[in-house]
């Protein structure tokens, strides 16, 4: 186990956000908090590599399991360093009072409003920086100034909205939002694509990813801090399971894009081993799961591919 010391347990602003702010506006940044969140990405991501659209960029699939990599990149970092620095959050991050709305979006003002686990540095502002960072620099939308702008405002607002819930000190978010631009400077580096310049190789990010997370792990076992083992987990099942299924395509692009139901169906089915994992906590199945989960999504289209296909042999058979 190792612990980084850092003299003060309470690190400023922070704490205090929330004292005399209206109940719509905590609700209003905890929506926007949501921009920064695993299950936000998830759904975008798995979004993006089944449907693919090429106006948003000409390699979607790259692209989209592009962030992918990154995203398990940022959480297997954001995992060892919490734990590592073992920094406590504000003293009510994880305590809500609901206010007297209906039920069901004031069970939502509490999940969105609060948090837990070891709060230095800020996943959600690292994270955001490398994943809307990245999104600047590869999709094909608007230009690159305005992508940029675009990336640095969401980033902003998602990194302040941290702090106004109350769930991160200041310096959380600052340090945050300057790691996510050393990842990112560091993977458009070390993982840039031979075969697409412009482009990174999601290959070299699965590995990356792989690798952080299990050191992601080692820690989180050496220290014992059982609270953050889903993430670290989930990180290196995913990892190796976007490893494996990356791996076993060739022509990304060329696959079908799927159906509207097909995707609808396929994202329950995914999200349902996700879920499992997390709620089950038992490293090796946890593992498993996410590592089923993200090898289904990226092998989906060719599954789709060929029952097309042997169902039109099926039917031209039968003529």
């Amino acid at each position: 186990m190792f612990r980084f010391a850092l003299p003060l347990q309470t690190r400023g602003f922070g704490e205090l956000a929330l004292a005399d702010a209206p109940d719509a506006l905590v609700f209003l940044f905890g929506l926007v908090t949501q921009l920064g969140d695993q299950w936000f990405f998830f759904v975008a991501f798995t979004s993006l590599y089944w449907l693919c659209r090429p106006r948003i960029t000409a390699r979607p699939r790259r692209t989209a399991a592009s962030f992918v990599g990154l995203a398990f990149i940022s959480l297997s970092l954001v995992t060892a360093l919490k734990v590592g620095f073992a920094l406590p959050r504000p003293p009510t991050a994880d305590i809500a009072s609901a206010p007297n709305w209906p039920a069901p979006l004031a069970d939502l003002f509490v999940s969105f409003t609060t948090d837990d686990g070891f709060g230095f540095p800020s996943g959600h502002a690292l994270g955001t920086t490398v994943v809307y960072g990245a999104a600047a620099l590869l999709l094909d939308v608007w230009d690159r100034r305005r992508r940029v702008l675009a990336a640095a405002a969401i980033v902003a607002t998602v990194a302040l909205s941290r702090v106004v819930i109350g769930v991160h000190y200041g310096i959380d978010v600052v340090v945050g939002v300057l790691l996510g631009l050393v990842v990112l400077k560091t993977v458009f580096t070390v993982a840039a694509a031979d075969d697409a310049p412009g482009h990174l190789d999601p290959t070299r990010l699965f590995a990356l990813a792989v690798g952080l997370s299990a050191v992601a792990l080692a820690v989180v076992v050496a220290s014992g801090a059982s609270h953050h083992t889903a993430n670290a987990s989930a990180a290196l099942g995913g990892s190796l399971g976007g490893l494996v299924g990356w791996s076993r395509l060739s022509d990304h692009e060329s696959l079908p894009t799927l159906s509207l139901p097909a995707a609808f169906v396929s994202l329950l089915a995914a999200g349902a081993l996700w879920v499992a994992a997390d709620a089950l906590q038992v490293v090796p199945i946890a593992i498993l799961a996410t590592g089923t989960a993200v090898a289904f999504i990226l092998v989906a289209p060719r599954i789709q591919g060929r029952l097309s296909n042997n169902a039109a042999a099926g039917e031209a058979a039968g003529r």
